[in-house]
């Protein structure tokens, strides 16, 4: 069957007032066989329906609709092209909705080429390179999706534009963690080297030849294996990542890219050309039929949300021996939600079974059932698994689910679909959601995931000289013995955190509260029967008494709504776990031209700064003025690991160690040396310290646990005197 299809399309194109300005062929593996979905394009100077003779008394078999419901162009097209190929192959005329593969980009490649003359690809066997690679993928039970795009160039060559996508959950591809994953393991697509031309290549070949290798940091584990360049190359390896995991290429491959031009312009400047022209006799290596009627390799994918794409039947040109014609069409979900009217899940797991958490009138809480409904779906799509039962003992209301990806480290999931969800429950969620202390960040725009990627970026409000002022929480306050803490509503409040874990409530200047993030419980900082300071308490058992700390009534007030006029309860303090999320944070934006992902880091390494300027932005961030003495080594480490992933070149160590040691005679004054020898190693930066500790085996999982009680009456009285916190 070698050719016959590249035969056909030739002479279809060649014929005597064919109009045609292109054909577009999708292939894909369907559910029972290879699917074959062919396009005419009329020229843009012919009407609709003129194009192409159509061969004498066809034999036009109806289906469930009426022939004469197909315009004229495309009958046309089906019966030339039914008259061109052997009997055994069926035609059929339908109509086709791509949604069901899933709108989450996943693994494509294409070919592309810097030559200016015509390209002639020889053909090694009976099978074209495309049907080559095709059975590959078939071999492996991969699905996938093939475009194919044809034109005729009026001079005896042809235009050609070749696209092939894997769809599986080892083929996920959003983030450049997963580029890294597929170098790795050997898994990224090699179609152009099925040609076997010097004219020939493709984006992942390029990406290679740039540099590009995967790495991974025993330090960073369970972070994914990151992609580094080496030195030399200019902003081409960037637009080659972006080309890899952005949604235009994934568009184009489901022909629901509008405007082309973006993706245009980003090959030209990579100075080359995703279209090839090719001598007419090319066309037999770059098109074939794919046989094979094994199981569907869809029907392997559990848990993933894709499935082929929907056709519904207009009519049957010509039936092929022993087809089930039916194989391949699908019904329609039912009417409801984006969710469930636009993509067709498979039963019985549809994301309209999945329950959303129910909060009381007028509580902050998630986003709504649609948004989360949405977020689920596309996250299914890119092949993860959610339990909404994970999260019952996450002391926040935000995290509605833990996301686990089937190669990967589990993650809290958070939607917040316009960006109004509290920075101290974002914290909270990654604080204490997982071990992992990863979080996954889903929202509707780019704006609302670039909010969320600066709060996990830096997890507090700002640095001062020795403390660091810490977000408050929303869905938690200070409770301890059954008695709600309360000051004068009016009175601003501010949480902090020093080098050593000690975390402090201040009321204007005077610190009222202090504890450590090791377990020691919060406790006043001034005597009980100080008269002067604000802190109160109040018994939600009794009749609304304010008290001091050493339990002697102060006020009587005759309505809980009288007490909530004059005081507030005390919001907890969102304590990170981490002093950073950039490694185990995913921002996903769900904006109407696809899931796209924000990276965290992007801050830190952009290729327009210097590597000073970098560095100098890391240390005033995350260090402060400390009894203890950070290495340069110890921050050349930390910052490396922040700048390795999205910097244009690798990042030396020694250098940064250097460039630290510089710093460090501008920050704090003369460096001091533990060694004679005078090493780098042993260079220390004089009074700098973390801004707050890390994460340790030793840390509690959720600080000052024993001063809150969620759902009892005094958490109830706490939330009633509750008033929206005050942060930046």
């Amino acid at each position: 069957m070698g050719g016959v299809l590249a035969q056909a399309i030739e002479t279809i194109c060649t014929a005597a007032q064919a109009n045609l300005r292109a054909i577009d062929i999708l292939c894909y593996r369907g559910l029972a066989h290879e699917e074959y979905l062919l396009r005419a394009c009329p020229a843009p100077d012919s009407s609709r329906g003129s194009a192409l003779p159509i061969p004498s008394d066809p034999e036009i078999e109806t289906t469930s609709a009426s022939v004469q419901d197909s315009d004229t162009l495309t009958v046309r097209f089906g019966t030339w092209l039914a008259d061109q190929l052997v009997d055994r192959v069926g035609v059929e005329i339908v109509t086709c909705d791509p949604t069901p593969l899933g709108r989450t980009q996943t693994l494509t490649t294409r070919l592309v080429t810097d030559a200016e003359a015509p390209i002639a690809v020889d053909r090694a066997g009976s099978q074209s390179h495309l049907a080559t690679y095709l059975d590959g993928l078939l071999e492996r039970s991969v699905p996938h999706v093939a475009r194919t795009i044809i034109a005729p160039t009026g001079s005896g060559t042809y235009h050609v534009e070749q696209q092939v996508g894997q769809f599986s959950p080892q083929a996920r591809t959003l983030q450049r963690r997963d580029l890294a994953r597929h170098s790795k393991r050997d898994t990224a697509p090699s179609l152009a080297a099925q040609y076997d031309t010097d004219a020939i290549t493709s984006p992942w070949e390029l990406l290679t030849e740039d540099g590009w290798d995967p790495k991974t940091w025993a330090s960073q584990s369970p972070c994914h294996p990151t992609l580094h360049r080496q030195p030399g190359a200019g902003t081409a390896a960037s637009t080659l990542v972006d080309l890899c995991t952005q949604q235009l290429e994934y568009q184009r491959l489901l022909g629901t890219l509008g405007d082309p031009q973006p993706l245009t312009d980003q090959y030209d400047a990579l100075e080359y050309s995703p279209t090839l022209e090719v001598e007419a006799a090319s066309l037999t290596s770059m098109l074939g039929l794919v046989w094979g009627y094994e199981t569907s390799a869809w029907d392997t994918q559990h848990d993933f949300d894709r499935r082929p794409p929907i056709l519904e039947p207009l009519a049957l040109l010509r039936a092929a021996p022993g087809t089930d014609e039916t194989a391949g069409h699908h019904p329609r979900a039912p009417a409801g939600d984006e969710s469930s009217s636009h993509l067709w899940t498979p039963a019985p797991a549809t994301t309209a079974d999945w329950p959303t958490p129910s909060l009381r009138a007028g509580e902050l809480g998630p986003a709504a059932p649609a948004v989360t409904r949405r977020a689920i779906k596309r996250l299914r799509e890119y092949g993860d698994s959610l339990s909404l039962a994970a999260t019952l003992g996450v002391d926040t209301p935000w995290a509605i689910a833990e996301r686990r990806p089937p190669d990967g480290d589990p993650s809290s999931l958070v939607v917040d679909d316009d960006g109004t969800v509290p920075p101290g429950e974002l914290i909270a969620a990654a604080s204490h959601g997982v071990e992992t202390h990863a979080i996954t960040v889903v929202t509707e725009t780019q704006a609302a995931a670039e909010r969320a990627a600066a709060i996990l970026r830096e997890p507090f409000v700002e640095a001062a000289d020795s403390e660091t002022v810490l977000y408050p929480r929303t869905a938690r306050h200070w409770i301890t013995s059954g008695h709600v803490a309360v000051v004068p509503r009016e009175m601003p409040l501010q949480w902090t955190i020093d080098p050593d874990g000690t975390v402090r409530l201040y009321a204007a200047d005077a610190c009222l509260v202090s504890g450590t993030v090791w377990g020691d419980p919060l406790r006043p900082t001034v005597p009980f029967d100080d008269p002067s300071t604000p802190l109160r308490w109040v018994d939600p058992d009794s009749s609304p008494v304010v008290r001091t700390t050493d339990g002697v009534a102060r006020d009587q007030y005759d309505t809980p709504a009288a007490l909530a006029a004059e005081y507030r309860s005390i919001p907890l303090p969102a304590v990170p776990a981490r002093r950073w999320w950039s490694p185990r944070a995913t921002c996903l934006s769900l904006g109407p031209p696809g899931p796209s992902v924000v990276d965290p880091r992007r801050r830190f390494g952009r290729y327009e700064e210097s590597l000073e300027t970098a560095l100098e932005e890391f240390v005033t961030t995350y260090t402060c003025q400390a009894e203890t003495t950070l290495t340069a080594s110890t921050i050349a480490t930390a910052c490396r690991r922040l700048l390795w992933p999205q910097s244009a070149t690798v990042v030396s160590h020694a250098k940064l160690k250097r460039l630290v040691t510089e710093l460090s005679r501008r920050i704090t004054g003369p460096v001091s040396f533990d060694s004679a020898l005078k090493k780098a190693d042993t260079m220390t930066l004089t009074q700098r310290g973390w801004i707050y500790p890390d994460t340790t085996a030793d840390r509690p999982a959720a600080p000052f646990a024993d001063a809150t009680a969620a759902g009892t009456p005094t958490a109830s009285l706490a939330e009633t005197l509750a008033i929206d916190p005050d942060y930046k």
